[in-house]
């Protein structure tokens, strides 16, 4: 998305996530501006997968409005709001970001509401990675290998969220949270096999700080995440599955023409250590990417499986940008080809491969 509010470093480290598109200023003045913007988004899919009988073909897509605000006071503080409802082409109607922050210009930000956090595994020009969720639920399946990111304390969560966030010359320090209900966090209410108890589930306090350092064309960044609150989400057996560390690490480097990136993400959970590792890098609007995925499994608290299961995953795509010499529109043509390889005692997953491609029409207004 194109930068409404640009704090230098920040905006080069933070990436997306915590930029708002410019749209049509509706009043800019002393006491501050107002805009309201957004972008269409409409794809048309075709999926081979393995276990599906028949080819999936299929058009999503959404319009996304934006509503942004800001004022600088004299004293030189900054007050911000933005709000992004969504209207599906389901016929849904969903809201992706609603936050408001206040701080010092160029200094502290103090951010709450529904928001992501620093993005601590980009995957660069992903017009289709199909297994990549938007927000920081549902992300754990017993259906399938985990493919772990950093996400899980980043935001747009249930409950809600704070974060603190400063800038100091080429360093950038972020202490992001999330409060609330967490078991949303494990798909179907089970995890490896075992049923959550929901009367026992209590609200959870996820904490995840982020250091950066920018240094010319090179940038990289450092991060945890982990919940503070002991026995948040249980199994029916009295396990704390909501003991959980997640580290990662991600680095950049950007000139006129290529942007470059590696991550790195390592989580440590209950019966199960998750590893995943990615590169991609964009040129000249032609984007190619990979990411492996490396999971542990052991029968030390739950009674499920063990051994390995790997996730490797290769995906491509390119942009005609400025499309009938209209700036700010594009369409992207892209394809993914993911496999699993189960190689845990009891086979609890099916080893598959799955294939894609996808053409986007983008616009933003």
């Amino acid at each position: 998305m194109k930068n409404t509010f640009k704090l230098s470093l920040a905006a080069v480290l933070v990436s997306t996530a915590m930029a708002a598109n410019a749209g049509i200023s509706i009043v800019d003045n002393e006491q501050g501006n107002f805009s309201i913007g957004g972008d269409v988004e409409f794809d048309f899919n075709f999926q081979d997968r393995e276990g599906v009988e028949n080819n999936e073909f299929n058009q999503t897509g959404r319009i996304l409005l934006e509503f942004a605000g800001e004022r600088i006071t004299n004293t030189g503080h900054v007050f911000q709001v933005n709000v992004q409802p969504l209207m599906e082409s389901s016929g849904n109607v969903a809201l992706d970001d609603a936050w408001f922050a206040f701080g010092a210009q160029d200094g502290w930000n103090l951010r709450m509401g529904r928001f992501e956090a620093f993005d601590m595994f980009p995957v660069g020009q992903d017009t289709f990675l199909e297994y990549s969720g938007d927000t920081s639920n549902e992300l754990v399946s017993d259906a399938a290998p985990y493919v772990y990111q950093m996400k899980e304390a980043r935001g747009r969560g249930s409950d809600g969220q704070i974060m603190y966030s400063q800038t100091f010359n080429n360093l950038y320090v972020e202490l992001g949270s999330m409060i609330g209900d967490r078991s949303d966090l494990f798909v179907g209410g089970t995890y490896h096999g075992a049923t959550i108890d929901t009367d026992k589930t209590k609200d959870s306090v996820l904490i995840r700080p982020v250091v950066g350092y920018q240094a010319g064309n090179f940038g990289i960044a450092a991060s945890l995440e982990t919940n503070l609150v002991k026995n948040a989400v249980v199994t029916d057996s009295g396990v704390d599955i909501s003991d959980r560390m997640g580290y990662g690490v991600t680095a950049n480097y950007t000139t006129a023409d290529w942007n470059l990136i590696a991550n790195f993400a390592y989580m440590d959970a209950v019966d199960e250590n998750n590893m995943t590792a990615g590169v991609n890098a964009l040129y000249k609007g032609f984007g190619l990417g990979y990411i492996h995925a490396n999971n542990e499994y052991e029968n030390k608290k739950l009674t499920y499986t063990e051994g390995k299961a790997k996730v490797d995953t290769v995906y491509a795509s390119y942009e005609f940008a400025d499309v009938l010499q209209v700036d700010d529109f594009s369409i992207y043509l892209g394809a993914y080809y993911t496999t699993i390889d189960d190689q845990t005692t009891a086979k609890v997953f099916e080893e598959e491969s799955d294939k894609g491609v996808r053409v986007r029409f983008k616009y933003f207004f």
